[in-house]
């Protein structure tokens, strides 16, 4: 089941503000609010994890004054959240860099809208990120997961790091068994020893490493280096289409709104606390990258970053071939957006 949390400016209170979608993708139908005001406001539908967006937004109070509605709809993991943006049923939402182009290969209808890269190469950017074993694991190295088990969601930010450090360590990613799990098969999967280790990333890794004490096998800190991509906003064709405004407006909110928790990470990090009901020790994985990474222009450097992931996934099998990285999948037309961004409130 997936979750919806709808924003309202005016009347929308009590219970269906946490409405259930109900069905698979095909029959996605929203349960929003029974009254709507009398002259409907657009409704943006945007997809978010957790602790993600939704937890910004609101930290920031980003969406004051806002002309439109927002609802949101909980999604498990960014493969999900891709899959409701090409079928139409979600408008916007936000993803790391490796499942997008995962996504883009496999023919989701899809755009990236706005990019975010790091520039500042700090290590502890990339410790949300990472290969984790049970505490009492023998596995000591990378190399020691040579014919072992590895899970991971397929195409996700955690199968991609496992490829990326596999790379660094000059390990053969097909010398490794993967088994593609959601996070919460995998995780139970790590516990009952039905695998060796899990890569995956954000609170996943802090619960992992803070409550139950796993392990951390390797993580990318070695490996955070500016230019990177680090996320996009992805819009579906559709949203594109009849809500090119609106979503617009929502980007600019954003931007400020990742300004706002540069200097207030502590406020973010207890609203990511407040949302998902992990400690706050656990909810700093996920504000790690809010002072490493700024917003950047669709560029040369920016498609290079995205074709070496894709080259990744070809080379461990999980892929054909690497798409025509173009305006079919990258929408350019939203390059305004970064340029300085106006001041945040304090």
């Amino acid at each position: 089941m997936i979750g919806s949390r709808n924003f309202r400016q005016t009347a929308c209170t009590g219970p269906s503000r946490r409405a259930l979608l109900v069905g698979g993708l095909a029959g996605l139908a929203l349960q929003g609010c029974v009254k709507r005001e009398a002259s409907a406001r657009p409704i943006l539908k945007i997809g978010d994890q957790r602790g993600g967006v939704h937890a910004l937004i609101t930290a920031a109070r980003a969406l004051e004054g806002a002309p439109y509605d927002v609802e949101w709809l909980d999604m498990p993991a960014a493969a999900p959240l891709l899959e409701a943006l090409s079928a139409g049923a979600v408008d916007l939402g936000s993803v790391g860099g490796a499942p997008f182009a995962f996504a883009y290969a496999n023919g989701a209808k899809v755009k990236a809208v706005l990019a975010s890269r790091i520039v500042n190469a700090d290590p502890a950017a990339g410790r949300s990120a990472a290969i984790l074993v049970p505490g009492r694991s023998p596995l000591r190295t990378v190399a020691d997961l040579r014919g072992r088990k590895l899970s991971t969601v397929k195409g996700s930010a955690g199968h991609e790091t496992a490829l990326r450090i596999f790379e660094h360590a000059g390990i053969d990613p097909k010398s490794v068994q993967f088994v593609f799990l959601n996070n919460g098969d995998s995780k139970a999967a790590l516990g009952s020893g039905a695998v060796d280790a899990w890569s995956t990333w954000g609170t996943y890794v802090g619960i992992a490493v803070e409550e139950n004490g796993d392990r951390v096998l390797a993580d990318a800190s070695p490996l955070v280096k500016a230019g990177r991509v680090s996320g996009f906003q992805v819009a579906s064709d559709k949203a594109l289409r009849e809500k090119r405004a609106v979503i617009h407006d929502f980007l600019e909110r954003y931007i400020r709104a990742r300004e706002w928790a540069r200097a207030h990470v502590d406020d973010y990090a207890a609203q990511i606390a407040k949302e998902t009901g992990v400690p706050l020790a656990v909810a700093g994985y996920s504000t790690a990258q809010i002072t490493a990474a700024e917003f950047a222009p669709f560029d040369a450097g920016l498609i290079a970053d995205q074709r070496a992931t894709l080259q990744r996934y070809v080379n461990a099998g999980v892929i054909d071939k690497i798409p025509p990285l173009d305006q079919s999948g990258y929408d350019s037309s939203f390059n305004d957006l970064t340029r300085p961004a106006k001041s945040a409130a304090s």
